[in-house]
């Protein structure tokens, strides 16, 4: 299935020692209806609040199909003093949005991406 995804990276120790850490990803199906997976690791509870509102604007607004630019748009609404959204990548290695979150949230807990 192709997919697009996109990491979400939080700003960390601002003052010492700033650097962004990945603590996210956002998956989006390519075909119609609102195939949109988000997911944190624990403990980002401000970033996961912000993903929920996108959503629920999405469906109060009556979205049935997300545009092609969705991601790359979500990309730059975030403030560089909280973090960052990573490149949005176009794949077709997952069979899923589902799945693509997972694997990507379970190699930012093993390290594999920093």
């Amino acid at each position: 299935m192709k997919l697009r995804y996109m990491i979400e990276y939080a700003l960390r120790d601002r003052i010492r020692n700033p650097r962004y850490e990945p603590i996210g990803v956002w998956a989006q199906g390519l075909g119609p209806g609102l195939d949109l997976v988000i997911e944190f690791l624990p403990g980002n509870a401000d970033a996961e609040e912000e993903a929920q509102w996108v959503v629920n604007r999405l469906v109060e607004q009556g979205v049935r199909s997300l545009p092609d630019d969705f991601l790359a748009y979500h990309q730059g609404t975030l403030s560089k003093y909280r973090g960052m959204r990573g490149p949005v990548i176009q794949t077709d290695e997952y069979p899923s949005t589902e799945s693509c979150a997972r694997s990507v949230i379970d190699r930012i807990k093993s390290g594999r991406i920093s």
